[in-house]
């Protein structure tokens, strides 16, 4: 079974986890507000509270090798990058990272984050 971390829990990654879960999925749903983990862990087992610019902390969580990890952190651009970059240390396959910029986009798709292009 492919396995999947979402990290950050506003609107859109809630809702991509919750998704996920139904769908049967192996999920790490991970966050900074405890809020927000305590709502998606009725939907998610591996619900977890963390800083996700540590890289000890994602290695201690299992976020390490996965699948598929999409970051759907808002508004903190440089949470965003540094989120990527310890992302791919950790040997990740495919990563996902919602841009609320081109120029964030196109800083992330050349660190290297999966890019669509429309």
């Amino acid at each position: 079974m492919k396995t999947y971390a979402v990290i950050g829990l506003g609107k859109f990654g809630f809702h991509i986890a919750k998704g996920l879960a139904e769908q049967g999925m192996d999920i790490i749903a991970i966050d900074n507000d405890p809020h927000k983990i305590q709502v998606i862990s009725d939907y998610i087992e591996d619900a977890l509270i963390l800083d996700s610019t540590d890289i000890k902390a994602l290695q201690e969580a299992g976020v390490v090798g996965l699948d598929t990890v999409i970051i759907s952190i808002g508004e903190n651009i440089e949470a965003s990058i540094l989120t990527l970059m310890a992302l791919k240390e950790l040997d990740n396959k495919t990563i996902i990272a919602k841009a609320i910029t081109l120029t964030h986009g196109e800083i992330l798709a050349r660190l290297g984050a999966f890019k669509e292009s429309l």
